[in-house]
């Protein structure tokens, strides 16, 4: 039987954003959600089911909302370098706005669940196809020419994603310095837009163009 039309999965994915990017993973409940998107538990499960198909289906759209901004960058009219640039960029940002999430999910696929595996090679690599066509199309003029895509691939996008993430869980854990630098100077440094797009130079640089 079809659901009627309802803002009340909206509400729910809405309030299931700002608990992810406050609590991560671990802190989002069913109850919290529902207190948050002003619904009963009832209609959660009508919706989603359980906590798992609802993180799902939030992930889902902020990798989709991801995506368009990803696009847009590389349509820009540039050189296939700047092109590649743009992609670093907006891979930068979607790391940003998922660092309370993304450890748990890279820890999940580190110790072998399958299902976390299976979903995030399912719905998060359209970008790393992207970045890897770009890449491609700069090889004629970098220093790492000889080497495979993935070999190229693998020193850009770490570098965009790693220590945003890393920043992640740092601030999860509480640690307030770092190599003699407090962690708000840090968080400035590694999670202004300036902090990705000069991380983007850097690594564009670093393979030689």
């Amino acid at each position: 039987m079809a659901r009627p039309p309802s803002g009340t999965d909206l509400k729910l994915k809405a309030a299931g954003r700002k608990l992810l990017q406050e609590k991560g993973i671990t802190g989002l409940t069913v109850r919290e959600a529902c207190r948050v998107a002003g619904v009963n538990t009832g209609m959660f499960h009508y919706y989603f089911g359980s906590k798992e198909e609802f993180l799902k289906a939030v992930l889902k759209e902020m990798y989709a909302e991801f995506m368009l901004s990803f696009k847009a960058g590389v349509a820009v009219a540039g050189t296939p370098r700047e092109r590649l640039k743009n992609a670093l960029v907006e891979v930068g940002k979607f790391a940003r706005s998922v660092r309370s999430v993304a450890p748990m999910i890279f820890a999940d696929i580190a110790h072998g669940k399958k299902e976390a595996f299976a979903f995030v090679s399912g719905n998060f690599t359209e970008h790393i196809h992207q970045v890897a066509v770009l890449a491609q199309e700069c090889c004629p003029s970098c220093a790492v020419k000889g080497h495979s895509t993935p070999f190229i691939v693998a020193a850009l996008v770490p570098v965009m994603i790693f220590p945003v993430l890393i920043g992640g869980v740092l601030e999860r854990n509480g640690v307030k310095e770092m190599g003699g630098e407090s962690l708000e100077k840090l968080r400035q440094e590694m999670f202004s837009d300036e902090g990705i797009t000069e991380r983007a130079e850097i690594a564009v640089r670093g393979i030689g163009l």
